[in-house]
């Protein structure tokens, strides 16, 4: 491992609202300023809370250094697996029960291995035309319901995940700040991409990893200064990633007010926010 020997900077960017638009679709402009500061010897990293096996083929072959995945807990470069850290059996026990006392239905728990979702989970996902049992991700989908776990088990020892998120009904009967609060000793909990549905939304991040602590992580791997590193993001699950960075850029169209804390902001996504942040930078 070398360390400050590197040239180039190393960049972290955000996908959903930052690289992709609500409709999955990367702007022709951030293709091409992406490919343009490859091959002026920076190197790209998404930087995302998706597992994996959630992120679409078409994204992966744009052809980015590394993934950053499931919110931190996970990084590849090329084919080598830099890190995985998982949920602790108990957490996700503990959260099954809170969402069982509180009446949340919508919940769904990702890892390397695909996501295990509920049957309210699902419901949502058919009542909003997504074919989740069809497609790209089809084999990747797993009913929470349809899990085997042995006579004196718990879902939390079969499966293997590195997040959780959940969203309430319109009505919760908790607050986010409570539900917070109450899953803090298992839990590091921010804000989802769910605010449309309901006021109580979140990811569920392992204590101690997230995009922040990622971005330090792959940095140190691949010897680069963190002065070195930029990261791209919407919203408040780029946070950490943000204020981990040597320099943080806000999309245009961000939210959750992160842009009082970035060094600049860039243009929304629709108006080549991306190509315009690469090339104030200098990186294209």
């Amino acid at each position: 491992m070398t360390t400050g020997t590197t040239t180039g900077k190393l960049v972290f960017l955000d996908i959903d609202g930052t690289l992709a638009d609500e409709n999955h679709v990367v702007p022709a402009s951030a293709r091409e300023a992406c490919a343009e500061a490859q091959r002026n010897g920076h190197r790209l990293f998404i930087c995302t809370g998706r597992s994996m096996p959630k992120i679409e083929r078409s994204i992966l072959d744009l052809g980015f250094d590394g993934v950053v995945s499931v919110a931190g807990a996970q990084a590849n470069v090329g084919d080598r697996l830099l890190f995985r850290h998982l949920v602790p059996a108990e957490a996700i026990d503990a959260a099954m029960a809170y969402f069982r006392a509180h009446h949340i239905e919508n919940y769904q728990w990702q890892g390397a291995d695909g996501m295990y979702i509920s049957e309210g989970y699902r419901r949502h996902l058919e009542s909003k035309g997504k074919t989740w049992n069809r497609g790209e991700f089809a084999r990747f989908w797993h009913l929470i319901d349809e899990v085997e776990v042995p006579a004196g088990s718990t879902l939390g020892h079969v499966i293997r995940a590195s997040k959780g998120s959940y969203f309430t009904g319109p009505d919760p009967d908790v607050t986010f700040e409570e539900t917070k609060r109450d899953l803090s000793p298992w839990f590091e909990l921010v804000h989802g991409s769910y605010d449309k549905i309901s006021p109580n939304n979140g990811e569920l991040l392992i204590n101690g990893y997230d995009k922040g602590t990622a971005v330090r992580d792959v940095a140190a791997a691949l010897g680069y200064d963190i002065a070195d590193t930029i990261a791209i993001g919407d919203s408040d699950n780029d946070t950490a990633m943000l204020k981990a960075a040597g320099t943080s850029v806000a999309m245009g169209n961000a939210i959750h007010g992160i842009e009082q804390f970035c060094d600049m902001q860039t243009t929304d996504i629709h108006d080549d926010g991306i190509a315009n942040a690469f090339k104030t930078l200098g990186l294209v």
